[in-house]
């Protein structure tokens, strides 16, 4: 028994020629239904491997963000640590992530403190990876004055 693509059985049995098959409308898909129904499946299957593309992507770049965030904060609260800051600079890396941190007197006019014990610092820290990307921090600090 043969069944044409709508599940009714089909209009020819066996001995049926193949020009009394394609003579009936009720014998199955064409070939440009086939191929429509194919190009759809096609055209949906490359929109959605570009969607899964673009989300990758948009998570790999949020984890390289938050990884520049760690170590950023981390260099940050290591460079402000205790009262003795020393005016300066240095750099490194850590895998793929280039850090740098700079310490220095405060200039802006309101940090310019009438102390001979206490200085204000600027502490700022700079992480840069895959070429264009950065983050920086910056902060200001107490510290004692050179003597």
């Amino acid at each position: 028994m043969r069944f044409a693509s709508t599940g009714s059985q089909a209009a020819c049995r066996q001995g049926c020629s193949i020009e009394e098959l394609a003579a009936d409308p009720r014998a199955g898909f064409t070939l440009l239904e086939t191929m429509t129904a194919l190009t759809i499946l096609a055209i949906a299957f490359v929109s959605l491997y570009e969607a899964h593309a673009a989300a990758m992507r948009a998570a790999s770049a949020a984890t390289d963000g938050t990884r520049a965030r760690i170590i950023a904060q981390s260099l940050l609260a290591e460079a402000a640590r205790g009262w003795n800051i020393h005016p300066g600079s240095r750099s490194g890396s850590d895998g793929r992530f280039k850090w740098s941190i700079d310490i220095a007197r405060e200039e802006a006019a309101w940090g310019l403190i009438k102390s001979d014990q206490w200085r204000l610092n600027r502490i700022r820290v700079a992480v840069t990876w895959d070429r264009a990307r950065r983050l920086q921090l910056d902060t200001l600090k107490f510290g004692r004055a050179d003597e």
